[in-house]
């Protein structure tokens, strides 16, 4: 999405903005399984006011739904990715 936003950007200080946030190290190779789960169940969260923290029973109904199956581990790395994100967008509304 952000590189889509960079490319796409007139402001040459919005553009930069854009950039730094993509300047991050790659995702470790041994994670992109969780980091993909994340994505895909945090672009379906329920909506409100603000992000609504992904539910265990979406976890569960994703790993049901998809076969894919999470360690204790791994939901909770999830959960955490949950939080930054929620906190991070929080911050931008203020």
């Amino acid at each position: 999405m952000l590189e889509g936003l960079a490319a796409r950007a007139r402001d040459p200080k919005r553009k930069a903005e854009y950039e730094a946030e993509l300047a991050c190290p790659p995702c470790p190779p041994a994670l992109g399984h969780v980091w993909n789960a994340f994505a895909r169940l945090a672009a379906r969260r329920s909506a409100g006011f603000s992000g609504n923290p992904i539910s265990f029973l979406e976890i569960d109904a994703f790993q049901r739904v998809t076969g894919f199956r999470l360690l204790p581990l791994e939901v909770r790395l999830i959960e955490e990715l949950d939080d930054l994100q929620r906190q991070i967008n929080s911050e931008k509304v203020d």
